[in-house]
């Protein structure tokens, strides 16, 4: 039996859906399947019951998935002992992050290093495009930023969603005769989308090298607003004063604002009826054959991505 397939079975039983698990694994729907039908005939029963939404497990599924997760984590637990006694398999993944991307696979370091001992990572904080420009020129293995990715040549997968806010100063225009009391990160104000092109209004942007610059321009048109007035800053800390300094108003991460918010004069604000937000992307090269230790590290955030989605729901 093809040992790939232990790690297929478990997936397609964590997934509960053969395409969400064909996704996870990078292989097409109709390939997943036909080895999945392979499988049931070779062992002589059904693994799946494919009546059912969700996809659920037969008993002997659950038999077969019960030993297949032991043989996936011995497997596992040899190859990082095996990787122990040759430093040659100890060559460094280089990861390429923004801010944001850094922030984002911080907490997630530890746990890597403790799944995969002797793996050495190197991280390089560098802006969306010089992100791109690395993994084309494939000075980097992979890359942790906020979408969108321009670049044709890469592959990715989202990793968690980033949400937004509008930062206000109390003082302006558009928060007149509103109740702030209350407002706070986790209690925005909420914002008809009309309000914003009121053409009194100043918008405080981030310059063209910054992610955040696309999430912008989409904000802006999504939302058919043209800013009579506007300034462009390069840093996110600075555009955060200057909103709350009572210059404008200002889209920023939440993850950000919570870091810096200081002033009791910004007020949080959100749009009615739908959440402001992008996303945080692992991206690789399309087509490039990247060494061991690099394809465990994209696949350990995606898993982590998935198993932390599936306990929150």
């Amino acid at each position: 039996m093809d040992t790939n397939m232990y790690r297929y079975i478990t997936t397609v039983a964590e997934c509960k859906s053969i395409s969400a698990a064909a996704r996870r694994l990078y292989i097409s729907q109709p390939a997943l399947t036909k080895q999945i039908s392979r499988l049931e005939t070779q062992l002589g029963f059904k693994l799946f019951d494919r009546t059912k939404t969700p996809l659920s497990l037969t008993s002997a599924g659950e038999l077969f998935v019960e030993f297949a997760d032991r043989y996936v984590k011995l497997e596992n637990e040899l190859t990082n002992k095996l990787r122990l006694l040759d430093p040659s398999k100890s060559a460094v993944v280089t990861v390429a992050t923004t801010p944001r991307g850094g922030t984002y696979i911080g907490p997630s370091t530890a746990s890597f290093l403790c799944h995969y001992q002797g793996i050495q990572l190197e991280y390089m904080n560098v802006s969306a495009n010089e992100c791109e420009a690395a993994l084309e020129d494939e000075t980097v293995d992979l890359a942790v930023y906020t979408d969108p990715v321009i670049s044709n040549q890469l592959e990715y997968m989202p990793l968690e969603e980033d949400p937004l806010l509008l930062v206000v100063p109390r003082n302006n225009i558009l928060l007149q005769g509103k109740e702030l009391s209350g407002n706070s990160l986790s209690t925005p104000l909420m914002l008809d989308p009309l309000e914003l092109q009121e053409h009194r209004l100043t918008f405080i942007l981030s310059t063209p090298n910054h992610s955040l610059y696309h999430a912008e321009c989409a904000f802006l048109s999504k939302y058919q607003i043209i800013p009579a007035q506007s300034l462009r800053v390069d840093y996110v800390d600075t555009r955060y004063s200057i909103a709350a300094g009572g210059a404008g108003i200002a889209l920023l991460p939440a993850i950000t604002v919570s870091r810096i918010s200081l002033s009791s004069d910004a007020v949080f604000c959100t749009i009615r009826g739908s959440n402001l937000y992008r996303y945080i992307v692992i991206a690789r090269k399309k087509g490039r054959a990247l060494s061991e230790n690099a394809e465990l590290f994209w696949r350990f955030l995606i898993d982590r991505r998935f198993h932390t989605h599936s306990k929150q729901e």
